[in-house]
């Protein structure tokens, strides 16, 4: 698995003279002394924090891209990195580290395998494979390849899913055919132990799929024994179209339960299924149990979500599923696993004008709570027609604020302790008289005191022109979660009494630098966690579920461990963190080296005179007029090897819907085509008829934005 890493000098033995030997133990003693505190320039984290720098040190060719998971422990972590971390078994484009906290530091490991490096694929020397999703532990993890990485691998250029154990030898799951790289397209999840797979595929694998003619089928796989889920309790395949699996908790935490939902174009109406793995049975969770002899005709069911433990699943439909549902608007039902019983949690009543505005919900972690977006009057007495957020719970329908959230699960800014006592969210509305500006702001609903609070505000400011996130910004989760689990980075602990949330707006008298910092609000206070005094931004990259550690990505050198000259780093602001003088040198003062000394900078000679060149810059060619094999074509000019990214998106309200995207890795200069793929919603529900869309390309640093006019569909 490659060499480790430790922040620190290594031991050498101390050798030459006494006098030597007492000049170098005390530089030796200056520098370990040093190494106790962050740098005299940088502001100090606040709450009793300590930074801790969690990704290799020293200098590199490589730069950290982000980070994947954090370990429920905050222990544990994986980040990418943009070049092959030090000690990597392959010379990739893409990098991975697993990171380990130990008593002495976090010791970084490099995941990954070799290949072939005279390959003719240009993404399998590059981009050769990808980890798409861990265990809760994450000592396991499933890899999507276009190389072969064990003997009976499919040949280059076909993608396979492999599992690996962490101590243990790679094993194939299963090839899933001839798709991109970089991203796996489709759903690819982890059972929290880490011994369940289930994924997507269009290829034909097992013979119960051979009748599909389009779309994908779902696949489950177990102690190698691999079966097929979108079937019926026989094994016949449900539908000819295939069937789709959400990212929002589609598979449970356990890997027994898959949720999962056949299409209208070859069923009459879009259907939601469950799917037992052990028993192996199946049943559709969204059949009408309306027993009225006027329920109204069949309608298409949407998956809205589901409680991590599976025992809930969440739909929205204008059919009435039940007898108390006397409206044909769009209604939000729970089905309980156990039971067997429908039951409707909005609306009902023809009395009642609003409706459910989105297919998505936000169930707690603990049965019992829900929130969900809704337009319109639900509750007697409301007022407003725009959208509001509410609560379903055991004891009915509670409005919580008049407020727009995003509609997608993927982009959400919403999140709920694990009881769903408290909802943390994101919204522009002006909630509260304090708030008088027009930027989005962080909230902190409380269900059992029905009481918010603005937490986006300090001593310093509250309402100046910047906005509030508690997602974690590109190009930190430009890699995403797990591709079977789409969690947010989180940003509320289990109690709700910390949260997080970044702005560029300074809240408190230490943040000068203008730039992105992430904040901390607890006990009522607004604090900073980042050295905002520093000239650098600092993205906020999720916490641990106790609250307890805190992840931000900076340029900034912030302890003088960080000797990779303004590089990016991972760091950790964490409660009781940081490491003693003699765990962190891991040696004494007397046999420690010299501190590595920066390069010489030369000048160039006298006699050669300066070549000026126009900067190449990045630019966008050409933009396909309708997608093909559902992406959206465009051809751009880079003028650096690296990675490419782009998306296309639409402004609804103050918000941003993304309608595709993709990135692709480059290993020289110039024209490079780029496949935004669109998204299945888009693919659905896009008219034929142009429209005016917005687009991004980002290659290195540099950025370009405009407006385009294409067809969707």
């Amino acid at each position: 698995m490659g060499d480790r890493f430790r922040q620190g000098g290594r031991c050498a033995p101390a050798g030459g003279s006494r006098v030597r030997t007492y000049v170098l133990a005390s530089i030796g003693a200056l520098v370990v002394l040093a190494l106790l505190a962050p740098r005299s320039d940088a502001a100090l984290p606040a709450n009793g924090r300590a930074w801790e720098m969690t990704t290799f040190d020293g200098p590199s060719s490589s730069r950290v891209l982000g980070n994947r998971p954090l370990g429920d422990d905050a222990d544990r972590l994986v980040y990418s990195t943009v070049g092959p971390p030090p000690g990597s078994p392959s010379g990739a484009l893409f990098g991975y580290d697993t990171s380990v906290r130990g008593s002495s530091g976090w010791l970084s490991t490099p995941l990954g395998y070799p290949y072939d490096i005279e390959s003719t694929n240009i993404f399998a020397v590059f981009a050769p494979a990808e980890p798409v999703s861990f265990s809760e532990d994450l000592r396991t993890r499933l890899w999507a390849s276009l190389s072969p990485l064990t003997p009976d691998g499919p040949p280059e250029g076909e993608t396979a899913l492999y599992r690996e154990v962490e101590g243990q030898p790679l094993e194939l799951i299963s090839e899933v055919g001839s798709i991109g790289p970089l991203e796996y397209p489709g759903f690819a999840g982890l059972s929290s132990d880490g011994g369940t797979i289930v994924f997507d595929t269009r290829k034909h694998i097992l013979p119960a799929d051979a009748a599909r003619t389009r779309g994908t089928s779902i696949f489950a796989w177990k102690s190698g024994n691999l079966q097929e889920v979108d079937v019926d309790s026989g094994g016949a395949l449900l539908s000819t179209c295939g069937a789709e699996i959400s990212n929002a908790n589609g598979m449970a935490l356990s890997g027994r339960r898959v949720f999962f939902s056949v299409p209208a174009r070859c069923n009459g109406t879009e259907k939601v299924y469950l799917r037992d793995l052990e028993a192996e049975t199946t049943v559709e969770v969204s059949a009408s149990q309306c027993a009225r002899v006027d329920c109204n005709a069949a309608a298409d069911v949407k998956y809205a979500g589901a409680t991590p433990d599976g025992s809930f699943v969440y739909m929205t439909t204008t059919q009435q599923l039940t007898g108390d549902d006397e409206d044909s608007k769009r209604d939000l039902y729970a089905y309980e696993v156990a039971t067997g019983e429908l039951t409707l949690l909005s609306g009902g009543s023809p009395a009642a004008a609003g409706e459910v505005e989105s297919v998505v919900a936000f169930p707690s972690e603990n049965p019992g709570r829900v929130y969900f977006a809704a337009r319109g009057e639900l509750l007697p007495g409301e007022s407003g027609s725009g959208e509001k957020l509410f609560l379903a719970d055991g004891s009915g329908i509670h409005f919580v604020a008049e407020a727009s959230i995003p509609l997608f699960a993927e982009e959400q800014q919403i999140q709920l302790t694990p009881d769903g006592r408290r909802a943390l969210f994101v919204t522009a509305a002006k909630l509260l008289p304090g708030d008088t500006d027009s930027q989005a702001d962080a909230y902190l609903y409380d269900a059992d005191e029905e009481a918010l609070t603005r937490i986006s505000t300090g001593p310093s400011g509250g309402n100046g022109a910047f906005p509030a996130s508690i997602t974690a910004p590109s190009p930190l989760n430009l890699h995403g979660f797990e591709a079977g689990d789409l969690r947010p980075y989180i940003a509320i602990d289990t109690t709700g009494d910390r949260t997080f949330f970044t702005t560029e707006e300074p809240l408190v008298p230490e943040d000068t630098n203008g730039e992105f910092d992430v904040y901390e609000h607890a006990h009522g206070a607004t604090e900073m966690i980042t050295p905002g005094n520093l000239p650098f931004k600092s993205d906020f990259a999720g916490a641990s579920r106790d609250g307890r550690t805190v992840l931000f990505a900076t340029n900034a050198d912030i302890l003088p461990g960080d000797r990779d000259g303004n590089a990016r780093d991972l760091y950790a602001a964490r409660l009781g963190g940081g490491f003693p003088e003699a765990q962190q040198s891991g040696c004494d003062p007397a046999s420690c080296p010299l501190p590595e000394t920066p390069r010489l900078s030369r000048g160039a000679p006298p006699s050669t005179a300066p070549i000026v060149r126009r900067r190449r810059r990045l630019r966008v060619l050409r933009v396909a007029r309708r997608p093909r094999r559902g992406a959206i074509r465009v051809v751009v000019m880079l003028p650096a090897p690296g990675l490419l990214a782009g998306r296309l998106w639409i402004r609804r309200g103050r918000r941003r819907i993304v309608l595709g995207r993709g990135r692709v890795g480059v290993a020289r200069p110039g024209r490079t085509r780029l496949a935004l793929r669109l998204r299945r919603f888009v693919r659905r529900r896009a008219g034929r008829r142009p429209r005016r869309v917005h687009l991004t390309v980002r290659g290195g640093r540099e950025r370009v934005s405009r407006v385009v006019k294409v067809r969707l569909r």
